[in-house]
């Protein structure tokens, strides 16, 4: 299983990192979670072909401030790789939630707060606590 440390790169400070490195973290990140592009670009508000632009890239670098929205990405694949299986994190991800408003959790990143309302929901799940 992997761990947050492994799926959120430590960009620090940077205000660019190398577009390489952006491109095979989101490589990863798609992988871990079992989704599509078109998917995760719903889920963080990006355009498709920002994601394909940056999956894609092998020279130059790319903005932190874009990586952004995925870090949230990160972050609620993590959390529910350490609390589902494999094959329930794909489904978890994808399946509307009644306490997320009928919508699935991975279209719950455009902001931190709705991170935080789906990774309450993980908590809950984890240590069996009602929703």
């Amino acid at each position: 299983m992997r761990t947050q440390m492994n799926i959120l790169p430590s960009w620090g400070n940077a205000a660019k990192v190398p577009a390489t490195q952006a491109s095979s973290w989101l490589l990863s990140l798609l992988s871990w979670a079992g989704i599509n592009d078109t998917t995760l670009a719903h889920g963080v508000d990006m355009s498709e072909s920002q994601i394909n632009h940056i999956k894609s890239a092998r020279d130059g670098y790319v903005k932190t401030y874009t990586l952004t929205p995925l870090t949230r990405a990160a972050i609620l694949i993590d959390g529910a790789r350490k609390t589902l299986s494999k094959e329930g994190v794909h489904q978890w991800l994808t399946t509307p939630n009644p306490y997320l408003n009928d919508v699935p959790p991975i279209l719950c990143l455009r902001s931190d707060k709705e991170l935080e309302k789906a990774m309450s929901l993980l908590a809950a799940v984890r240590y069996g606590f009602p929703a």
